[in-house]
């Protein structure tokens, strides 16, 4: 069942589950309207008014959230509580805070309920290359990792109102990917600037950021989300034994 129908939901997720020949058999959004759309579009038999409407659907075992990170603690707070749910992915970023993070683990786990994030960056296809490399030892000890990203992102509508958007919303990929190859760092040193060219407030326009491990590891984030020009996000990993580059 999926709670959502914007670009992510209709284009991508139900693309997908299409490829992979998962059965969805509902849909619901904030506007119906949308929600109707895309199931026609998609070929999704049943529409439902509301998300609560789709969390009574019996049939629904596996629920895929993806709403503004600011409702879906509400909807997971529902969902454990229908026997028939069995699984949810959320969107990223899964909460504001800490707090209400470990509030949806918490509840999850109590319910029994598998709960995944859509961290899709670890998926890709260099970064899984990435990870077998340094699966095999091929680098050796790695010694520096770099993401850098120069693009300027179509920052969601949504978004506006929270008054922050590159770590929530760009940097939390790069945070992932790193935390996916290496671990968690004992330490991080992050600066952020505003984006003058916007026409809302927001404290990172840009995010810098620095993740220190404790055999020495240095992961390095730039996310320039102000560019104008050569826009991509390139990566790297030194290592003793090799070097490993690659774009996203």
């Amino acid at each position: 069942g999926c709670v959502g129908a914007g670009f992510i939901m209709k284009d991508i997720h139900l693309v997908a589950y299409a490829e992979a020949g998962f059965d969805v058999v509902a849909i619901a959004s904030r506007t119906p309207a949308n929600a109707r759309a895309a199931a026609a579009e998609r070929g999704v038999g049943t529409v439902h008014d509301t998300w609560e409407q789709l969390l009574d659907d019996e049939r629904v075992e596996i629920l895929d959230i993806a709403y503004p990170p600011d409702q879906q603690l509400g909807i997971i707070r529902e969902a454990v509580t229908r026997p028939h749910i069995k699984g949810i992915l959320a969107q990223k970023p899964v909460a504001f805070t800490l707090a209400e993070a470990i509030e949806m683990v918490g509840l999850c786990d109590e319910a029994g309920v598998k709960l995944g994030v859509n961290h899709n960056m670890r998926y890709d296809q260099s970064m899984r290359a990435l990870s077998s490399l340094l699966h095999a030892g091929e680098l050796g000890t790695p010694i520096v990792a770099e993401i850098v990203m120069n693009a300027r992102p179509h920052w969601q509508e949504f978004l506006k109102q929270y008054g922050r958007i590159a770590l929530l919303n760009m940097s939390i990929h790069h945070l992932d990917a790193f935390r996916f190859q290496f671990g968690d760092p004992e330490r991080i040193f992050v600066s952020v600037r505003d984006d003058p060219s916007l026409d809302y407030p927001t404290k990172d326009g840009s995010a810098f950021y620095i993740l220190e491990y404790a055999d020495g590891l240095r992961a390095i984030g730039l996310d320039n989300c102000y560019t104008w020009a050569d826009h991509g996000i390139q990566w790297r990993v030194e290592g003793t034994e090799g070097i490993a580059k690659g774009t996203i």
